[in-house]
């Protein structure tokens, strides 16, 4: 049965990672993305974590006219690569709805791939993304200088590349890092992505972050089925909940909820290349 899409709210929201082909939403996803049109956030972007999930994000995005897929291998599946998986890769850019390659990065904190093979596979999509000219979505976890030093080079690398496709650079999903950090970030074309994971404490590190965040490198996520908000912490996460993370946003920000959204949305439109969400209607 075709998926039909519910009466909609006025302000829009873009969730820009979460994980639907996992196993908590295969007994009620067109429940779970109806409830999120509901609320409002009409746009959903399901990044893959190897090779296999990848292909589910595209086989979601050709079901659902308002799911997108990102193609990639996370650090902490980095023992999955083959000699045919950049290949495989490549071939799944060429689909209309893939908009970004991840998730990758680097990932020390679990240890699940040694840091040579991690650094490898995320130097090899790094590539593939600037071939496809396709912003990346990254991981970090307790592995930021590497990850500087790599992302550092790669986009230097593009300012004296003659290459025809030019990436739109990508976002840190799920930042919990610094100040500094995000300057970097943000200075180097990079945009952050905040989860549920803000709504756990606001300690003083977190509210500065959300406070001098420079508003237009800004997407939001709920990276579902995991970092549940607040007040659901402990319960399966979805992308009804996006709303949840925006509310905790404005809260520290001073800003109305439509403003939010408006920014957020518009930000996610320009690094993804999304159409117009009416469009898919």
């Amino acid at each position: 049965m075709d998926y039909a899409l519910p009466d909609l709210p006025e302000t829009i929201w873009i969730d820009t990672h979460c994980h639907l082909y996992l196993e908590p939403f295969q007994h009620d996803l067109h429940e779970v993305i109806a409830r999120a049109q509901s609320r409002g956030v009409g746009m959903l972007i399901v990044p893959g974590i190897d090779l296999e999930t990848s292909q589910a994000a595209v086989a979601l995005s050709e079901h659902y006219p308002t799911v997108f897929a990102a193609v990639g291998v996370h650090p902490n599946y980095a023992t999955s690569w083959n000699s045919r998986t950049l290949a495989e890769l490549r071939a799944l850019c060429t689909h209309s709805k893939v908009v970004a390659i991840g998730e990758i990065g680097l990932d020390y904190y679990r240890n699940y791939a040694p840091p040579e093979l991690q650094q490898a596979i995320l130097t090899a999509q790094l590539n593939l993304a600037a071939e496809r000219g396709l912003p990346v979505i990254l991981h970090q976890r307790a592995s930021f200088q590497d990850l500087q030093r790599i992302i550092g080079q790669w986009v230097e690398s593009l300012h004296f590349s003659h290459a025809s496709a030019k990436p739109s650079m990508g976002v840190f999903h799920a930042f919990e890092g610094d100040l500094d950090e995000m300057t970097w970030i943000t200075r180097l074309g990079f945009c952050l992505g905040l989860a549920g994971s803000i709504t756990y404490r606001t300690h003083e590190r977190t509210q500065a972050i959300i406070q001098n965040m420079p508003l237009e490198m800004l997407v939001l996520e709920t990276d579902s089925p995991y970092l549940t908000p607040i007040p659901y912490r402990g319960k399966r996460n979805e992308p009804s909940n996006l709303v949840l993370v925006a509310e905790k946003i404005c809260a520290l920000r001073d800003i109305p909820l439509k403003e939010l959204a408006c920014i957020t949305s518009t930000n996610a439109t320009r690094l993804f290349n999304l159409p117009q969400y009416w469009s898919l209607l």
